[in-house]
């Protein structure tokens, strides 16, 4: 029997109970909460529509931080795949999570402009063709990450920079 965790979001109670979700993949997805929660400087969901939800539903909605969406968004997606391929998925999050705070934190809005524009391009083609278009996509997915969460590098801790530069050299070899 599986333990009960605190920062696993409610709605992924049915998974761990019809043994969807390892052990592994759930303390997976507490850890990936907490990194996100930490990074993100807005909130997922407003205060505006936390309040309509309550003069709605007359509950607050399960969804509410950007740790509980990417915890969700994962445990959804991925749960079928080995415990080993869903723990890289969560750590190629936080790599990128990281890398997107580092490459955009303090660059001109012309920057991210451009970032932008090659992302969308891509975006509309019907096939990517190269590198490039790859890499586009990547950087406009990153870019997304850094302007909804509001990500900062001022955020990232020592062991972040460890974090990503173990990871990068894994990737790279």
């Amino acid at each position: 029997m599986q333990k009960k965790h605190a920062n696993l979001n409610p709605v992924l109670a049915d998974m761990v109970a019809h043994n969807q979700l390892s052990e592994a993949k759930v303390e997976s997805l507490v850890a990936l909460k907490k990194f996100i929660d930490r990074m993100a400087q807005t909130a997922f969901i407003s205060e505006e529509e936390k309040e309509a939800s309550i003069k709605k539903f007359g509950t607050l909605p399960d969804i509410l931080t950007w740790g509980d969406y990417f915890q969700t968004e994962i445990a959804s997606e991925h749960w079928e795949k080995s415990d080993e391929e869903f723990t890289r998925i969560v750590q190629t999050i936080v790599f990128d999570v990281i890398a997107s705070a580092l490459i955009f934190t303090g660059k001109p809005k012309s920057f991210l402009d451009n970032i932008r524009e090659k992302y969308y391009i891509a975006l509309g083609k019907k096939s990517l063709q190269g590198k490039q278009d790859e890499e586009s996509l990547h950087l406009g997915i990153l870019l997304e990450y850094f302007e909804q969460m509001q990500l900062d590098m001022k955020t990232l801790t020592e062991t972040d920079f460890h974090y990503f530069e173990e990871f990068a050299d894994l990737a790279a070899s």
